[in-house]
């Protein structure tokens, strides 16, 4: 099976007109951006239904699990803040507490916003020196756990690049039987470095 940027470059060199949304027609002039919009489409024949995957789009998702190691991918769109929402929403009930740290991104205070949570914030651990957020500890997470807190928060890699011990995290929100949600928007290239 192809994969699936080689699909859409195919469909975007081979001429045929698109009958369907989105409104620009893959025209490459559209945008001062030259070319960006050539492979954007919609779900249409031979290329799958991102909310209800079956083929060349599973099939990416899946070449992303081994990627990352993770147990199941879903690809999402408008960035990573549609998953942000999607993930604390399904997280914490409306009106239910998630422990969070301050330097979260605004789509997170969106979703706890939406959902009309109560955050509870993990201490900051700036970096006085170098000005910007610092990281956490299993040990951080596990003294501000109690049992309001329905799930926790964490961005690592944070936007200047420092990652929390995720590992921990995880490892103290699985023993209280709580979802970890990572905003890891800024990690997308760890999936392609050596582990260390």
């Amino acid at each position: 099976m192809q994969n699936l940027y080689n699909k859409l470059i195919e469909l975007s060199e081979s001429g045929q007109y698109p009958f369907h949304m989105p409104g620009h027609k893959r025209n490459i002039e559209s945008t001062p951006l030259k070319g960006a919009f050539r492979c954007d489409i919609t779900e249409i024949d031979d290329f799958d239904n991102l909310h209800d995957e079956e083929g060349i789009i599973l099939k990416a998702e899946e070449r992303a699990n081994r990627l990352y190691g993770a147990y199941r991918t879903y690809f999402c769109v408008n960035g990573s803040t549609a998953g942000v929402l999607a993930a604390v929403s399904a997280a914490v009930k409306k009106g239910g507490t998630i422990l969070a740290a301050r330097g979260s991104h605004k789509s997170f205070y969106h979703a706890a916003f939406l959902r009309e949570l109560d955050i509870k914030y993990l201490p900051d651990k700036s970096d006085d020196e170098l000005k910007i957020p610092g990281t956490y500890t299993q040990e951080d997470v596990e003294n501000f756990l109690d049992e309001k807190v329905e799930a926790v928060f964490i961005t690592s890699p944070t936007y200047e690049g420092r990652c929390s011990d995720i590992k921990g995290i995880a490892h103290a929100c699985h023993k209280r039987g709580i979802p970890l949600i990572v905003d890891s928007a800024h990690g997308a290239h760890f999936g392609f470095g050596k582990k260390i």
